[in-house]
């Protein structure tokens, strides 16, 4: 296990934490118009900082208890609407969920009591792991991108 992991692993948090969440859609949720109460909202997150590639990325709800707290998934894609699996665009699931829900034009509802905790769980290690040359692949180590349940 790297420092940089190690670190960021709470007495009780499990490394599989992730397995809990569900599985990314092989393609855009609402590529074939907006789809509400399906689970996934779109991210009004900055995707070119934190997924370089990506066209979209949505987020899952409601948020799921795992050992690293109120977490939730997020999957992103690519201009053609599949699945970034791997790479500096993909999508990571979050510690800390910050989507309660979608509005009616299917754009997450921030999940306010996360954000705090969702910035020093999440985003603050992307920031530390962004100090070494492609940050992504550090923090892919504990947080690693979906694959998608049976996508190809």
């Amino acid at each position: 296990m790297t420092v940089f992991v190690f670190l960021l692993l709470s007495e009780n948090e499990q490394k599989d934490w992730y397995e809990h969440l569900p599985h990314c859609p092989c393609n855009n949720p609402d590529r074939n118009g907006i789809q509400l109460k399906d689970g996934w909202a779109k991210d009004i997150g900055n995707i070119e900082e934190f997924h370089q590639g990506a066209t979209e990325c949505f987020r899952s709800y409601p948020p799921v208890k795992t050992s690293a707290g109120t977490s939730g998934q997020q999957c992103c894609y690519d201009a053609e609407g599949r699945l970034i699996k791997c790479g500096s665009g993909a999508g990571t699931p979050d510690k800390v969920s910050t989507c309660a829900g979608e509005d009616k034009n299917g754009v997450m509802v921030i999940r306010y009591v996360g954000l705090v905790r969702h910035y020093l769980k999440d985003v603050l290690p992307f920031k530390w792991a962004a100090l070494h040359d492609n940050a992504w692949k550090k923090y892919n180590l504990e947080w690693v991108p979906d694959k998608g349940g049976k996508c190809e």
